[in-house]
């Protein structure tokens, strides 16, 4: 009895670990499945959507036609730009909500050094440039040495931003910017608008700093841990300065591009893009690299919703649609976000 109470428990405990490693594939093909899905549901949606508008019959003829796709992917490569903008303090843990207002501030005052003053292109976009670095600079400044919380310190400059718009301005349109600025936006190249090359470029070069550099990595170590950041040797108040200059700088180089876009700067230009680059960054952390802020998410989210609102105002949607997309496009985008970093913090422990 004894002997055979013995080959029982054998048997058993070899029958267990044979069902074990079959147990531990299954999980592992699970949660790599799922890992794929978080990846690239988005992307899969997006192509899903241009198929889907290319083919509805209150959008087919209009959608896929190539002068439409071209207006999608210039007009929107401004919005990716101030996204990109967005995105930079973000990883660093800081939100830059005057984005938006340093875009049409840029934009204007561009348009009148051009218009007004006669200064030449050039000279005029490195001023624009170098006034957007100064504000870049304040914003850092307070925020990473005299540690005022960021969403204070750029709402207020967003605040002096608009009324400085508002003098400036003359609460009127500027015209007469030179051809040179407006080809260089709109002006085709290999039959491509040549302001998508400059966002392309821009989103190329922020996606190499951000994941082959030691910069990138020290503010990515930032926004996950400043203290600990701090106690392995990071200059914590440079980096996380630096983040907001360089998100200045290229929201004034956003609002240039948008006046070669349009031809003319709008006093009420800049506001409506920090919602929107805002969306673009949260539901781009949701995909590529689920749970992390990153460069090829965020131009695959800013598509994502301009071929929607597209789609939808091509087939007869009113003009409320766009802003409360927007909305509801940042409110899930933030959910999403929320919900896979809580889902891969429970699942750390055990991997």
């Amino acid at each position: 009895m004894p002997d055979l109470q013995q080959h029982a428990r054998t048997d058993a405990a070899h029958s267990t670990a044979d069902q074990t490693p079959t147990a531990n594939t299954r999980a592992r093909g699970a949660r790599r499945g799922l890992g794929l899905v978080e990846r690239y549901a988005v992307p899969g949606l997006l192509v899903v959507l241009v198929i889907g508008f290319s083919s509805f019959p209150a959008t087919a003829a209009a959608f896929p036609t190539r002068t439409n796709i071209q207006n999608l992917f210039s007009g929107q490569a401004v919005l990716g730009i101030a996204a990109i903008a967005v995105l930079i303090p973000i990883i660093a843990g800081k939100y830059d909500l005057s984005v938006g207002a340093v875009l049409g501030a840029s934009s204007l005052l561009g348009a009148g050094l051009m218009a007004r003053n006669g200064i030449p292109p050039s000279a005029a976009i490195l001023i624009v440039l170098a006034a957007g670095i100064v504000i870049g600079f304040v914003n850092g400044y307070v925020v990473a040495y005299l540690g005022v919380n960021s969403l204070i310190v750029t709402t207020a400059t967003a605040t002096v931003i608009s009324g400085f718009v508002l003098w400036y301005s003359q609460s009127q349109v500027i015209t007469g910017i030179p051809l040179s600025i407006t080809d260089a936006a709109i002006g085709e190249w290999l039959g491509v608008p040549k302001l998508v090359f400059g966002f392309a470029l821009i989103a190329v070069l922020a996606y190499l700093m951000l994941r082959f550099t030691p910069y990138g990595r020290y503010i990515y170590a930032i926004g996950s841990n400043s203290r600990a950041a701090g106690l392995v040797g990071l200059n914590v108040p440079r980096l996380t300065c630096s983040t907001l200059v360089l998100s200045s700088a290229l929201a004034a180089l956003a609002g240039i591009a948008q006046l070669g876009l349009q031809g003319s700067a709008s006093p009420q230009l800049g506001p409506g893009f920090t919602l929107p680059a805002l969306s673009a960054v949260f539901l781009g952390s949701t995909t590529i690299r689920p749970g992390t802020f990153n460069v090829a998410g965020t131009v695959i989210a800013v598509y994502l919703v301009a071929v929607i609102v597209n789609g939808l105002t091509l087939a007869g949607a009113s003009d409320w649609v766009q802003p409360a997309f927007n909305g509801l496009a940042l409110l899930a985008a933030v959910i999403l976000a929320a919900v896979i970093s809580r889902r891969r913090a429970r699942r750390a422990p055990a991997t």
